[in-house]
């Protein structure tokens, strides 16, 4: 199955197995105006008897640039650089046969990133540390940062989009990986409203701005979201700062200049398309609802709008219609309704299928928007796909993690929009922001007078949105630097008009911005001149790693091969249904049955949950194919997921899944098959312990159904309902004391169905 390998599985550590190396991560950083520098410090610590080689992958923000790779090891600080991929690669593998201990960085795509830690002995206590900046842009008048600190599972093929096989992120319910932060917001904001949604912060004046740090140690399973909202208007900025590489342009000026609304279109054509994939179950399907029923007040009697979804398969519910009473209530309607019960993140196949839809007559295109949380790899594709017409695509990003790597650039291929609304956020209020884009006549044509020849510039978007920022660079050589510039476009008529000139010259030390510009040169270089440039800037890149190797003295050196220990991510908060972090949202957890998990809104909010569902065992679960020992009857299933629940708060229904004998070979190929339905694990024992004490000839135990009862209605009631029909197809031919003879046919389909995300 060629998505196998790339979903969630619940695993659970052997007696034997080397406990992980990763301890946990600490972020701290700058926010000051549009530019943000951070440093991620990932802690690193074997704890076992073997010596290790510890690959792990990670996210950093899509647009963020490396400045510096540090690596500590035993308190000895080595300085990592970055050289060309092969050369990377040779002394990474020449260190690691020689005993020594390298550090290897890959820039994967997308924002992701791997680690590979060589020949990391017993006992040895090791931290990363890398520095990284970015450019931030004011959206209509708000500032938005977004760290991400997990990587959700993501569907189709990771290969394909170029990773290797110890690349390839794996989530785990296991996993616990804490996270501590400290970010200042600079006083260049000062007065501005600041916000972080997603996690409970504390806010202290510190000199030059106030800094914001958890109230409570962290978790790397969401991306922490920092918003600003100034009083005022932000001015747009023209940033200057020297380059001291290029002999060239030894002046780099980066303009952030804000367009203003442009005229408003009479009518638009719209075409709503939801992600109803599995992935999408829970929070993701609750916030694409939100946002679809705030956009409908948005709409008027004039425009047209039609409602599709999509996994597996693309399904037109509402057929493009006049957005008057009626309309707007079939929407409704159909937006209530919506589930993630459709497999797979086929999203290509959507576009295409939408696209395809005819426009009215007299128009060219319509625009789309997409609600999504973008866990797919083919990327690429998608993008060539969209790219194909002449739709806009315009993109809301839902989830606690949604792929920024792969949704902005869909959006920006297209001259639309891209917007991120974690849980926690008004998702209402960014369906009327982007609503508000697709309603105005774009800015075409975007260019920017620098009143001077640059030496080279980066080219703009063929679209803007007024509201939003445009940020540009270009290289000079003085004295032609220019001290103000101008953002011009074409209205609806093909006019040229001025849209705005900068207000404020800001100057910028240090070298950041340079290497921000010269890594965004990267995308419109050749092969030799993106390597020349990465070589330069010291920039991680497609041809380029950051390596650097940590030289033990020769009795110390290893003198075995390593053991791989790939480092799993914490599953993303909310991701396919397992648990909340909405407001209303309730999951298996505390004492009385239910943990809820809420979100901070504000300063005073209470503190992140701790992991859900972590299901800890000494000893690996009896999960057996094998009939060597008679395997245990669905009643005692049942009776056990009711254990589990009681002896674990409701926390765990396999916390008492310790049989004396092994699970029949039917019941995990079963399990697997409730999950393609876009279930957890844990709510698939809780289906199957439903289902055997409801069937025909089932339990009919009162108090087995008082125990699952307000469970269950946490999950969707079409999920319910299929699982049972399910369970009953696959299962109903076995007693609930006694297991008749396996029926190979039934076997064989349940083994070959896959696990849909």
């Amino acid at each position: 199955m060629p998505n196998e390998e790339h979903r969630f599985v619940l695993t659970s550590q052997g007696r034997r197995a080397p406990a992980p190396a990763f301890v946990g991560a600490h972020l701290e950083g700058r926010l000051d105006g549009v530019l943000c520098e951070l440093t991620l410090r990932q802690s690193y610590r074997n704890t076992s008897q073997r010596l290790l080689e510890v690959v792990y992958s990670f996210p950093l923000p899509p647009g963020a640039v490396l400045l510096g790779f540090v690596c500590t090891l035993n308190g000895e600080r080595r300085q990592g650089v970055v050289v060309a991929r092969r050369e990377a690669e040779h002394r990474y593998e020449a260190a690691l046969a020689g005993g020594d201990a390298p550090v290897l960085l890959e820039a994967l795509g997308g924002g992701l990133h791997s680690a590979n830690i060589g020949n990391l002995k017993p006992g040895d206590e090791l931290a990363l540390e890398l520095r990284f900046t970015q450019v931030l842009a004011f959206e209509q008048g708000r500032l938005r940062l977004a760290i991400p600190t997990t990587i959700a599972p993501r569907y189709g093929d990771a290969a394909a989009a170029g990773l290797q096989p110890q690349q390839v992120p794996q989530a785990s319910l296991q996993a616990e990986h804490p996270l501590t932060l400290a970010i200042t917001v600079a006083d260049t904001l000062q007065g501005a409203a600041v916000d972080c949604p997603t996690h409970a912060v504390e806010q202290r004046p510190v000199s030059g701005g106030v800094c914001l740090s958890l109230r409570t140690p962290g978790w790397l399973d969401r991306d922490v979201v920092i918003l600003v909202r100034p009083r005022e208007a932000h001015p747009s900025l023209l940033v200057r700062a020297q380059d001291s590489v290029s002999a060239a342009a030894p002046v780099v000026l980066m303009a952030a200049l804000q367009a203003p609304a442009g005229a408003l279109r009479e009518r638009i054509v719209l075409r709503l398309l939801v992600d109803c994939s599995g992935s999408m179950a829970g929070d993701g399907i609750a916030s694409a609802r939100a946002a679809l029923r705030g956009l409908l007040p948005g709409l008027s009697a004039h425009d047209e709008v039609g409602l599709s979804r999509f996994g597996s398969i693309v399904d037109h519910l509402v057929a493009p219609c006049a957005a008057d009473t009626g309309g707007v209530q079939r929407l409704r309607t159909a937006i209530d309704a919506l589930a993630a019960d459709l497999g797979g993140t086929e999203m290509e196949a959507a576009l295409r299928s939408v696209f395809a839809l005819a426009p009215p007559r007299g128009q060219d295109g319509a625009d789309v928007l997409v609600l999504t949380d973008g866990d797919l790899w083919q990327a690429q594709e998608m993008v060539a796909a969209a790219r194909v017409g002449r739709h806009r695509v315009f993109v809301i990003g839902v989830g606690s993690a949604a792929a920024e790597g792969v949704l902005r650039p869909l959006a920006e291929a297209t001259g639309g929009a891209c917007e991120f609304a974690t849980p926690g956020e008004a998702l209402e209020a960014a369906a009327l922001r982007m609503l508000a884009r697709i309603r105005q006549q774009a800015w075409r044509r975007p260019r920017i007078d620098w009143g001077a020849a640059p030496v080279w510039q980066l080219p703009l978007a063929t679209a803007l949105c007024g509201g939003d920022t445009v940020i540009a660079f270009a290289g000079f050589a003085p004295p032609a630097v220019p001290a103000a510039v101008r953002l011009c476009a074409s209205d609806a008529q093909g006019v040229e008009l001025e849209l705005c000139r900068s207000e404020a010259d800001a100057p910028c030390a240090g070298d950041s911005l340079a290497r921000i510009a010269a890594a965004r040169r990267l995308a419109v270089a050749d092969k030799p001149q993106a390597l020349a440039l990465a070589l330069d800037y010291q920039l991680l890149s497609a041809q380029t790693h950051c390596v650097l190797v940590h030289q033990r003295a020769a009795a110390d050196q290893a003198t075995e091969p390593a053991e791989l220990q790939r480092i799993e991510s914490m599953l993303a908060a909310g991701w396919g249904g397992m648990g909340s972090t909405c407001d209303s949202g309730v999951l298996f957890g505390a004492s009385g049955g239910f943990l809820e998990t809420r979100v901070s809104l504000a300063a005073h909010a209470p503190e992140p949950p701790r992991p859900l569902l972590a299901m800890r065992r000494e000893g690996p679960m009896r999960f057996s194919l094998a009939d060597n020992e008679p395997p245990a009857p669905l009643r005692d299933i049942a009776m056990a997921v009711a254990r589990g629940l009681v002896r674990s708060g409701g926390a765990d229904p396999t916390a008492a899944l310790d049989f004396g004998g092994d699970l029949h070979r039917d019941v995990q190929p079963t399990l697997d098959a409730v999950m393609a339905l876009g279930c957890s694990e844990a709510q698939a024992w809780l289906l199957m312990a439903h289902w055997v004490n409801t069937r025909p000839d089932g339990l009919a135990d009162a108090a087995l159904a008082a125990t699952f009862e307000p469970l269950l209605d946490q999950i969707e009631a079409g999920v319910v309902s299929a699982a049972l029909a399910l369970l009953e197809q696959w299962l109903g031919g076995h007693s609930n004391d006694a297991w008749r003879a396996s029926r190979a046919a039934r076997l064989q389909r349940a083994m070959l169905t896959p696990r849909r995300l």
